[in-house]
């Protein structure tokens, strides 16, 4: 679990099992009977999610918050929201119940848990969510994450050399390669073979078989050893990656395990 220190996180789905004990980590309350095993953590702090009509939680009425939050204070864990998840943001009565519901109840926090409310006037806090993936709802939210790697060598590959697993790579022409150190073991398929990786305002192909631990990328210019290739960037947004792989947005970056995370304050 890597969490970016004094940066709490709110954790929707309440694991069934064993729960990590963290100052900065905040589960969602989805039902009384979470509050068992919440309660043996040594830091008890939730938001109760209140469902509207995604079913994702057994909370659904004012008695069912208030018999949460009755239990939580018995088990001394500390509510800081209340929220519900829309299951479309034109879901008007959904938007009008949760309106009704919010003034009844002094919690710190009261919000509409979906990435594409943030413009809405509901509660005191938004989510801003897979809208800082490049999600595509929103054509004017800047995407704020970056995925790349850098080629660990430059190959001059000759007409008739071959690369990789059979049937791999073989060049019909003399031709650059750039070999990235990335493959499926950090959640480069196999199958993205062909996709298209972001560099230098170039767009390069994926050849060949893609191994545990590497792929090639066949180039056609110079390429400074510092250069990145990116999977995804505010230029290269998500979407590119995902239709050519007929993925969803979100999936292409919940794929990918990256070695090193660098937050970036702007």
């Amino acid at each position: 679990l890597r969490l970016k220190t004094g940066c709490d996180v709110l954790v929707f789905e309440t694991p069934r099992e064993r729960l990590v004990d963290h100052p900065n980590i905040v589960y969602s309350l989805n039902s009384v009977k979470e509050i068992k095993t919440i309660a043996h953590l040594k830091n008890r702090r939730v938001h109760i999610q209140y469902d509207l009509g995604h079913h994702r939680s057994s909370i659904c009425t004012q008695e069912a918050i208030d018999k949460a939050l009755l239990l939580c204070r018995q088990n001394d864990i500390q509510v800081e929201g209340l929220y519900g998840h829309l299951r479309i943001q034109s879901d008007q009565k959904a938007i009008n119940e949760i309106k009704a519901l919010f003034p009844h109840y002094e919690i710190k926090y009261k919000h509409l848990c979906s990435s594409e409310t943030y413009l809405l006037d509901v509660g005191n806090a938004i989510r801003i969510g897979s809208n800082l993936y490049g999600d595509g709802l929103d054509a004017n939210f800047e995407q704020a994450v970056e995925l790349y790697t850098y080629a660990s060598r430059i190959i001059k590959a000759r007409k008739g050399d071959t690369f990789g697993y059979y049937p791999g790579f073989t060049a019909t022409e003399s031709c650059l390669l750039a070999e990235l150190p990335i493959g499926y073991a950090v959640g480069f398929l196999r199958n993205y073979s062909g996709s298209m990786l972001f560099c230098n305002n170039y767009l390069y192909p994926v050849v060949g078989a893609i191994s545990m631990n590497s792929l090639l990328v066949k180039i056609d210019r110079y390429t400074p050893k510092k250069a990145k290739f990116y999977l995804t960037s505010k230029d290269y947004p998500p979407t590119f990656f995902a239709q050519n792989n007929s993925l969803y947005n979100p999936e292409v970056l919940l794929l990918f395990h990256p070695d090193h995370i660098i937050y970036i304050n702007d």
